[in-house]
Order: C-alpha cells, then sequence, then structure tokens
C-alpha cells in the first residue's frame, strides 16, 4: 500500500515519487497498488494530456454514479478531465508545478470513495467484477497492467480483434477525404492572406491548415494513414504558398506605378529593401508552423496505431 501522499512536502521526480510510494517504474509511467487499488500514472510534459491517471476498478452498474462524483469534485479534486472507461476511471490533474504532490491527492481522494462506495479493489477482475483466483492473468488494456480471469482477458482480446477487423474492413474515402484535408489547406490561406493584409505577417495561418485538413479528413470518411498525415502537409503548404503569391500579386496590382506589367511591379517589390526579408520570414515560419501542425498529426496517428492492438498478456 503506498504512504498517504498528502503527508510530503517534498517535490518529487517520477523516479522518487515510485520509490516514495512503493510503485514500479514503465516508460513515463508508474503503477502498483494504491490503498487497495490498482493504479497508473502516466506522466509526459509535453504530451496530451501531460498527466494522466488510471484506477482499476469494476464499475459495472455504477458509471453513471461516479461519473457524477466526478464531475462534482472536479474542482476540489484539481482536475481538468475525468471520465469512466472499461476497466476503471481515468482523470487528468490540472498543471501545477508540484504535479506529483496534485497526483498523491487525488490518489488518495479517488481511492477513498471508492472504498466507501464499495468499488472492486485490486483483487477483483475489472472486467466482471468477481474476484481473482488461480485462474488469473497478468495483462494490459491501453498499456495499464492489472490482473484478470483468463476467460476474461480472452474475451477482451477477441473484442479488440473484431474491432481491429472492423476498421480493416471499413471503406476510406481517400477521394472525398482529400477534398477535406484541401479545405483545410484552403482556410490556411485565407487567415494567411487576413493575417498579412492586417499586419504582413501571414504565417499563423499555415498552423492551422493541418489541423482543419485532418479534421475535416476524418469527417469525410477518411482513415488513419500514413496518407493522411502526408496530404494534410502538402495540401496546407501548396495553399498558403499560392495565397501567399495572391496577396503579392494583389499589392502589386493596386500599385503599377510605371511599371509595365504587375510582375514587373512584384519583382521591384520583392527587391526593395525589406521585400526578401518579408518572403523569407512569411516562407520559413510558414514551414515551420506547418511543421508543427504535421508533427501533431504524426503523434496522432502513432497514438492511433498504439490504441489499436493494446491488450495483451504480461509476463
Amino acid at each position: 500500500m503506498a504512504e498517504n501522499g498528502t503527508q510530503k512536502t517534498k517535490k518529487h521526480t517520477l523516479a522518487t515519487f515510485a520509490q516514495a510510494h512503493g510503485l514500479e517504474r514503465g516508460k513515463h509511467c508508474c503503477y502498483g497498488v494504491w490503498n487497495g487499488y490498482r493504479v497508473h500514472v502516466k506522466r509526459v510534459p509535453f504530451g496530451n494530456p501531460a498527466c494522466l491517471v488510471t484506477v482499476v476498478t469494476d464499475a459495472s452498474g455504477k458509471e453513471e454514479k461516479l461519473k457524477k462524483y466526478l464531475l462534482r469534485k472536479k474542482k476540489e479534486l484539481c482536475i481538468a478531465d475525468a471520465g469512466v472507461v472499461g476497466i476503471g476511471l481515468m482523470a487528468c490533474p490540472k498543471s501545477s508545478t508540484d504535479t506529483w504532490r496534485r497526483v498523491a491527492f487525488l490518489l488518495d481522494k479517488i481511492t477513498a470513495y471508492l472504498a466507501k462506495e464499495g468499488y472492486a479493489g485490486a483483487e477483483t477482475c475489472p472486467y466482471c467484477g468477481q474476484e481473482l483466483g488461480k485462474d488469473r492473468v497478468a495483462m494490459s488494456d491501453s498499456d495499464i497492467p492489472f490482473y484478470a480471469h483468463e476467460a476474461c482477458f480472452e474475451q477482451a482480446f477477441l473484442q479488440l480483434k473484431q474491432k481491429r477487423e472492423a476498421e480493416a474492413a471499413r471503406a476510406d474515402k481517400k477521394p472525398l477525404a482529400t477534398l477535406g484535408a484541401f479545405l483545410g489547406g484552403a482556410l490556411a490561406a485565407a487567415i494567411f492572406a487576413a493575417c498579412w493584409f492586417w499586419f504582413s505577417f501571414g504565417a499563423p495561418g499555415a498552423l492551422v491548415g493541418p489541423f482543419a485538413g485532418a479534421w475535416l479528413y476524418k469527417k469525410f470518411g477518411g482513415k488513419e494513414t500514413v496518407y493522411k498525415v502526408c496530404i494534410c502537409c502538402a495540401l496546407t503548404l501548396v495553399c498558403t504558398a499560392a495565397g501567399y503569391f495572391v496577396c503579392l500579386y494583389v499589392t502589386a496590382l493596386a500599385d503599377l506605378g510605371g511599371y509595365a506589367s504587375v510582375f514587373a511591379k512584384l519583382a521591384a517589390d520583392l527587391s526593395a529593401s525589406g521585400g526578401a526579408t518579408n518572403l523569407l520570414l512569411n516562407a520559413v515560419f510558414s514551414l515551420v508552423f506547418a511543421g508543427a501542425g504535421t508533427g501533431w498529426m504524426a503523434y496522432s496517428y502513432r497514438k492511433a496505431k498504439r490504441s489499436v492492438g493494446s491488450v495483451r498478456r504480461l509476463p
């Protein structure tokens, strides 16, 4: 059983927190038994979320009651978000300068409530709610380690397999989804133009493209593939570049002066003092912002792939 974390004043790291409370270490996480319940804490400073606390329990028939408790105590528990899942509950503590003190406080409060209300503890299978016996198996679901009955593990694995097969069989509406990615790029170009005409710096628009394109790609029936990541990035860059060219063209057209053509005026504007610098700044930062959005998409793609097939037996 873990110590009462609320009595600690020392600021912990993942390693010292796990050691202080008798928890095992994993990659970016720690886990074990806390006040009679199996818990898992994942801490990735730049992740989304940065910290995720899981308490394993069988909440069958009492999900709504648990949800209402988490919602009612959201401010007191200092959580940004929380929910009830198939193997228990998950909560995201709000950002803090002392995350681990907040995690300990959260775990103390939640496990105390679960015990008071009679929710199943560490010696109970979270799938069926029955006491674990000799047929227990060490397993993980969504990278959360715990024990379950052999039959419950097999059932969870079968359900996941069926889910994977259904997803693989689902039609990938790639042409329509690509249109969605294009609309995301078009939105990026429009924001780029608005920002450029306002203060001559439109690069922030390129940050919107990958996010909007990815959302619309999915809404239009596209699947999570490498193609999605690439096409959303490519169309953002193409549309943003086209939007920038239109901005420069319209500006040159509005004031031709003595130049014979719009392109001659455009070339003169770019070669004038500050023109090339402005072009370079917009181009470089557009690439940076588009790259940041694409990095987020790539992370989401990997996360989606990891979440499929995450039910596994542990040694």
